[in-house]
């Protein structure tokens, strides 16, 4: 081998040692179609009422935060549904950007309620999740920040 082939080789080798091992992948269709999937379930589950389906959708060490409150665990996150009243057709739940890598996932959207009387719809909340991957391929919320929009008063 030649002395310039064997320098070549060497800096080849020593670059592609000393560079950082690579991140995860981005997330697949498949994945962001299976977080899709675990937001239309809450979604289905708070409409309906059922309570413990919409629980079932977040980790055993999920937590739930708003601004004035904290539920730790999917027994107390239960708990706080349980208290709650279920979604009319008016409110929906808009996933405005999904990112993540290997086992972990944030989603970031809002809701909106369209009123009674017609009109466009009004943002009434902005959430960010942490979601992980499950053993089965579904993501469960591990992490689900909720922050209300107070309501304008209308003008005029």
């Amino acid at each position: 081998m030649s002395f310039v082939r064997l320098v070549a080789l060497a800096v080849v080798l020593c670059v592609s040692g000393c560079e950082r091992t690579a991140a995860p992948s981005e997330l697949s269709a498949s994945d962001i179609a299976a977080i899709r999937a675990t937001s239309e379930r809450w979604v289905a589950g708070v409409r309906a009422g059922q309570w413990e389906d919409v629980a079932a959708t977040f980790t055993e060490d999920a937590v739930l935060q708003f601004p004035t409150a904290r539920y730790e665990g999917r027994p107390a996150i239960l708990k706080w549904l349980q208290s709650t009243q279920p979604w009319t057709a008016a409110r929906e739940l808009h996933i405005d950007e999904i990112r993540g890598r290997g086992d972990m996932a944030f989603v970031m959207g809002h809701s909106t309620i369209t009123p009674d009387g017609g009109g466009p719809p009004i943002v009434v909340g902005r959430y960010l999740d942490i979601r992980l991957r499950q053993a089965d391929g579904t993501w469960l919320f591990y992490r689900d920040m909720v922050t209300p929009v107070p309501r304008q008063p209308p003008t005029g």
